[in-house]
């Protein structure tokens, strides 16, 4: 499991803390200390910047700049354009020279350096010792905020304390447009132009158009200096792109003096222009010279009102402000977890950041998968927001998750002209997007990731169940819904052969699988789709028949378009395989080449995506992140729990995990099919997967959507919340390391408080009114007064890891070749045909059993009583071989399995077949390891018979369910599963499908992977 122990910021329930400046890590600490508040956002970078691993990111909401694209051979349906967000004016930059020598991070001496980001305040600081090159001392902070209060409003302090001299300090405050995008994905450069700038004592100012966009953006800028300076020198200048104030003074030594910067950002889509005023060469659209006057009238007016407003407050006042906004945000939002400092600070730095991406303040913008914390995927939303980021908005923020919904209800006329220009009925969302139109250069993805087109209807439903809202289901969401029907309708095309609809040359939420028939997320969603478009519009015919007749006049929908949609649901291709009772992700997935999740080497694959070739994950059945589990999660309520265990213990194991949207959805279903250490284990990865750089990818901006995942962990994981088209329901546990934890969830105008503890869950209505619930099957009503429901009786009794049993050859010790030459000498001497694939038949049988299987192929009939001497010549023969086995002949990573275990008191046992298990135990040196030894001799019936781990786990005295038994062949991990134990099966994943996880060897075979299986 991918959960660091080398922790890269200091632990602590509201404080990220870095003590030690490490340069190679700086554009990961950078994504850590990201501030924003929606409207705009800065990455944590140093105030008088770095010459070396940075990357400058202060951004704008909604601005960004657009690109031809390039393709080799262009077909028809590959976008023309993309668009990527915009690197807006630096308005941190402040230079400190002291005794003309510039501070820099990168090159200056310092001491006492800490940096630290208060998660309740939403401020971050920096303080250090500045020591110049003539030994002067000065003590600098900086702090900085966004502000929750104004959100066009952002403030900056620096404080200054000369510590041993009195030498001239110069403080060079500037707002910097000289820097461009740097992303790794699109062109870097420069994209803005300089409209005007304007640096004096009453006025200091600086507008910016992006050429492509026609988009304007201004930043205007106040320094408040520290009102106990008596002497200073003020310098005012305009360099190209650069807006610059110099204050010089000479400080008293020990004294400190502070100075602020409080700055007004305002931009064209406040003056009503969402998406800019496009340029002609790309549209043919002429901007009249008007508008874009109007436009700068008044975005310079309006920065410069808020700014003379705010002036008079000043930056503390400002703070106080702030501060008060994030105080009721996190009243209403946090999630506290009391005995776990770690998995605490992680879901606190998630919410943090999720609650100052977005706020809902403005219906046409979306999510970036990045936020506004880095560059990589250019500041475009995906399927990831409706998918995590709606569920999370939508239980605390109903708003915000509105307006995500309306953003799709605003570009849904750019999704019907990319359904007509991919020629497809109905509307088809982009697969990546900022303004609604398609961004998407990847040609393997814009044409068959089209499983956007499902979770925007299900995004939609999840809404309407949760606030009741069917006002804005009937007005707006149903033309979203038909229009999506309509594309699925047409996009799945009927096969005699299956009798069934298909949709083809799809690609499911695993990237790693392309082009593939019927992949059953996208299957599964897109009938569900058309059953659910059906049913809205049959609601509308009696519930709102008004709004269904202007829906109709509006889009020309016509009844025989739900017999349509409802009839290709009902015979839409869903695969099933009888044999490992699974849901196949696509037609081809069995077929795959097999491959292990724990043969992956962390220095040399991971991130997969930049170690190996496009043909090698493609054509290996390793998936990328969930994908038949995603919709079994999105739909709970319909698989049972058998279906939901076969296919989480199938697909969990072939998970590289590689996008972090993997790790939080795999918790939610361990805890649901009850292997509640994995769900912990797979919470802290989500949960502090930036914070740690779990997926060594954190540099490049921070996971959004898995923070909402992360949230989703508590909720829906471990606090057992479900909610259906009747009722929300709650099923608790708590993680073993927990004291106990709490959150709030909004649900049809009510909050609910809910707390869990070692014992019981409680619940109580924070706001609102009464509402109905199921705990653990039973109905409730919620009041303002707190109910307490004991936890459920089968997870405070749940089984826990307390014994070991291993079989012997292929698990212990390789002696399989000498059984098989045994058995060849035995055969050969007897004229009978022997090989290797016969041999696999023997694996885990009675030598009985064994010489049995053998003499099917014999042309004669033996008496007993020359089977019984056949047998003892083979064994005779094996164990003359045994002579040669010396500790050396463990398997890799046994000597150490068994140290470990018996460290951590984990009882151990031996099952074997085999007769010689003692003998072979003590040519191993490793006897002093077992508890109990059972053996051939001890038992009548062979696996996979449980009679043998039954006799082995009553010796240890410890219940089946608290064992995990450790085999390589298929009939002893079906005498696991016979006798209700865990499995750990050691070799082919394909033959040994039963058990619980497959590893490929015992070399990574652990004491953590067998708590994993509870």
């Amino acid at each position: 499991m991918n959960c660091s122990t080398v922790k890269l910021f200091k632990e602590d329930p509201w404080l990220i803390i870095e003590e030690k400046f490490d340069p190679g890590k700086n554009k990961v600490a950078e994504s850590i200390f990201s501030l924003a508040n929606e409207y705009m956002g800065t990455r944590g970078i140093f105030e008088e910047g770095l010459k070396g691993n940075t990357l400058e990111g202060c951004y704008v909401g909604g601005m960004y700049f657009k690109e031809k694209t390039c393709f080799e051979w262009k077909r028809v349906g590959f976008p023309s354009y993309m668009n990527s967000m915009a690197h807006t004016t630096n308005w941190l930059k402040i230079i400190v020279e002291v005794d003309g020598e510039a501070f820099q991070m990168d090159s200056s001496k310092f001491e006492s350096y800490s940096r630290t980001l208060d998660m309740k305040t939403a401020v971050l600081c920096r303080e250090l010792v500045f020591v110049t090159g003539s030994g002067h001392r000065t003590q600098l902070r900086w702090e900085r905020f966004l502000s929750l209060d104004d959100r066009r409003l952002g403030a900056q302090k620096i404080s200054i304390k000369a510590l041993n001299h009195q030498k001239t300090v110069s403080l060079s405050f500037q707002l910097d447009a000289t820097k461009g995008n740097q992303t790794e994905v699109t062109k870097t450069g420069i994209h803005s132009d300089k409209v005007s700038a304007v640096s004096k004592a009453d006025e200091m100012s600086l507008i910016m158009k992006i050429r492509s966009t026609g988009q304007y953006y201004i930043h205007h800028m106040v320094i408040l200096k520290d009102p106990n300076l008596k002497k200073s020198e003020g310098k005012y200048s305009v360099r190209e792109k650069t807006v610059e104030c110099m204050i010089s003074f000479t400080p008293e030594k020990g004294r400190e003096y502070v100075f602020s910067r409080i700055v007004s950002v305002w931009n064209s889509r406040d003056a009503g222009y969402p998406h800019g005023l496009i340029v002609k060469d790309e549209s043919g659209i002429e901007v009249d010279a008007k508008d874009e006057q109007e436009i700068l009238d008044f975005i310079k007016t309006n920065s410069k009102k808020r700014i003379d407003s705010v002036t008079k407050i000043n930056y503390d006042g400002l703070k106080a402000r702030h501060s008060s906004c994030m105080k009721k945000v996190w009243d209403d939002m946090d999630v506290e977890i009391n005995g776990d400092i770690s998995a605490q600070q992680g879901i606190r730095y998630c919410l943090f950041q999720l609650l100052n991406t977005y706020r809902g303040s403005d219906a046409y913008l979306n999510i970036g998968a990045k936020g506004m914390t880095g560059e990589v995927y250019d500041g475009r939303a995906f399927w990831d927001t409706e998918s995590y980021c709606v569920p999370f908005y939508l239980y605390t923020n109903p708003e915000a998750a509105k307006r995500l919904l309306e953003f799709r209800y605003n570009t849904l006329d750019a999704a019907r002209s990319r359904a007509r220009e991919l020629r497809y009925q109905g509307a088809v969302y982009p697969f990546t997007t900022i303004d609604g139109t398609e961004d998407c250069v990847v040609w393997d993805l814009v044409f068959s990731e089209i499983h956007i087109n499902a979770i925007i209807p299900f995004a939609l439903y999840q809404y309407v169940r949760a606030t009741g809202d069917n006002e804005y289901l009937f007005t707006k969401g149903a033309e979203v819904l038909v229009e999506q029907a309509r594309f699925w309708a047409d996009r799945a095309c009927f096969i005699p052969y299956r009798d069934g609809y298909a949709l083809n040359r799809v690609t499911g939420p695993d990237e790693w699988h392309i082009w593939t028939n019927n992949n059953f997320y996208t299957n599964y969603m897109a009938k569900w789709v058309l059953e659910y478009a059906a049913q809205v519009v049959d609601r509308m015919s009696v519930e709102s028949p008004q709004n269904l007749d202007s829906l109709v006049s509006k889009i020309t929908l016509d009844p025989d378009e739900l017999f349509t949609w409802r009839q290709i649901a009902g015979k839409m291709i869903l695969n099933y395989d009888e044999k490992f009772k699974i849901f196949p992700q696509d037609d081809m997935f069995l077929s795959m080449e097999p491959f292990t999740r724990e043969q992956l080497d962390p220095e040399k694959d991971i991130p997969i995506e930049r170690h190996w070739t496009v043909e090698k994950w493609y054509k290996t059945d390793m998936v990328k992140q969930p994908d038949t589990l995603l919709a079994i999660f999105f739909h709970r309520d319909k698989f049972t729990i058998e279906q939901k265990r076969n296919n989480y213990r199938f697909y969990e194991q072939r998970t590289a995990h590689s996008s972090s949207l993997s790790p939080c959805i795999h918790s939610i279903l361990a805890c649901e099919i009850g292997r509640y250490a994995q769900a912990y284990a797979y919470y802290l990865w989500a949960s502090r997967l930036d914070l740690d750089d779990l997926n060594k990818s954190t540099h490049e901006g921070l996971h959004i959507s898995s923070m909402a995942g992360s949230w989703a962990n508590i909720v829906f994981g471990f606090g057992g919340m479900s909610v259906t088209d009747e009722s929300i329901s709650f099923n608790p546990i708590v993680p073993e390391d927990w004291k106990d934890y709490s959150f709030r969830v909004a649900y049809k105008g009510s909050v609910i408080q809910v707390k869990v503890d070692k014992k019981q869950a409680i619940y109580q209505i924070a706001r609102g009114n009464d509402v109905k619930v199921q705990i653990k099957g039973k109905d409730y009503t919620l009041t303002g007064k707190s109910l307490s429901v004991p936890l459920d009786e089968n997870f405070l009794k749940r089984p826990k890891l307390q014994a070991v049993i291993f079989d012997l050859d292929g698990v212990i010790v390789d002696t399989a070749k000498y059984h098989f030459l045994a058995w060849k000498e035995l055969a050969e001497k007897e004229g009978i045909y022997f090989d290797e694939r016969i041999n696999e038949r023997l694996k885990g049988v009675s030598r009985m059993d064994s010489l049995k299987i053998i003499m099917e192929r014999s042309s004669r009939k033996y008496s007993d009583k020359e089977m019984e001497e056949l047998a003892d010549r083979k064994n005779k023969t094996y164990v003359k071989m045994l002579d040669h086995i010396t500790p050396d002949n463990l398997l890799p990573g046994i000597p150490e399995l068994l140290e470990e275990l018996r460290k951590d008191k984990i009882k151990i046992a031996l099952c074997s077949a085999s007769k010689n298990s003692q003998l072979i135990l003590e040519k191993l040196k490793v006897v002093k390891y077992f508890d109990v030894v059972v053996t051939g001799n001890d038992v009548k019936r062979s696996k996979p018979d449980p009679e043998g781990v039954l006799l082995a786990a009553s010796k240890l005295k410890v219940r089946p369910e608290n064992c995990v038994v450790v085999e390589d062949a298929q009939a002893g991990i079906a005498a696991a599963v016979n006798a209700g134990t865990k499995s750990m099966g050691i070799g082919y994943k394909i033959d040994l499908y039963e058990a619980d996880t497959v590893l490929s060897s015992t070399r990574y075979l652990d004491l953590e992977k067998l708590r994993m299986l509870y």
